[in-house]
């Protein structure tokens, strides 16, 4: 009987080393998870850091209304007021230069803005990583890995700028050339290039997406669903972060199970603060 009791009992202690085992995988898997909502966060955080994106979209779209005017004006310049067409023509020209310049600044702010969300990314990384390794005799954890990070924007997220219609005339090409979306609170479509018509459709005019503020309250930094996340071109403004974490895992009682753990987090950026 004794020999039966201590038998059971160890056969016991086995079944809860194993229950531990398959156990622990589960509760890895979810702490994983939430490491990786945190990496991606972080990469997010830097993207819109001081309203950067939000305020270059809005730049963009009150440049291109500035050429639109600039332009209109010199046409009714040469038609009426001859006088001062030399003028307009000037202005019209510095409209130009500063939508020249501004895409330029467009251009590098992509490159800081990712630069700086990937070194966010890589220091958060560093810092959760240490915690993970763990041997016991019923599991084994190892150091994990950062399998992949990527820059993109989140599904169904115009921009953060309101639809402007003070100048009619660019009003109508808009909707016309479908640049605008919504109904009750239009905003500027994301991730085309607005050209104008004409001698001015050799200029760039790339806002990109991001959320907007409603009602006063901006969207702060968050997590959303890895499925939301799309993927955009290298030049365009991303506001979102993506990263893959891989885990080596395996059990040390029982039948094996192991191999590399997988979880995405994926987080948006700051919404665009109002327009000043």
């Amino acid at each position: 009987m004794l020999v039966l009791g201590s038998f059971l009992m160890a056969f016991l202690a086995l079944a809860l080393l194993i229950g531990y085992s398959y156990g622990g995988l589960f509760f890895e898997h979810n702490r994983l998870q939430a490491s990786a909502n945190e990496v991606a966060l972080a990469g997010a955080r830097k993207l819109n850091e001081f309203d950067r994106l939000g305020q270059m979209n809005n730049m963009i779209a009150r440049s291109r209304q500035l050429v639109f005017e600039g332009r209109r004006q010199l046409e009714e310049a040469n038609d009426k007021y001859p006088g001062i067409a030399a003028l307009a023509n000037d202005l019209l020209d510095e409209a130009h230069e500063s939508a020249v310049l501004l895409e330029n600044q467009r251009s590098l702010l992509n490159v800081v803005a990712r630069s700086e969300a990937n070194i966010a990314v890589q220091s958060k990384f560093d810092e959760v990583k240490g915690s993970y390794a763990m041997f016991l005799p019923w599991m084994k954890v190892e150091t994990p890995e950062l399998a992949g990070y990527q820059c993109g924007r989140c599904t169904g997220v115009e921009s953060n700028v309101e639809f402007m219609a003070t100048l009619s005339g660019l009003a109508s090409f808009d909707k016309e050339k479908g640049y605008v979306v919504g109904d009750l609170h239009p905003y500027y479509k994301s991730h085309v290039n607005a050209k104008l018509s004409g001698p001015d459709s050799d200029l760039d005019f790339k806002i990109s997406s991001l959320a907007a503020t409603v009602k006063n309250s901006t969207p702060p930094a968050r997590i959303i669903l890895p499925g939301n996340f799309h993927s955009v071109a290298s030049g365009d403004l991303p506001s979102v972060c993506r990263v893959k974490l891989w885990l080596p895992v395996s059990t040390g009682y029982g039948p094996y199970a192991g191999g590399k753990m997988s979880c995405v987090g994926a987080a948006a950026a700051t919404g665009g603060l109002p327009q000043q």
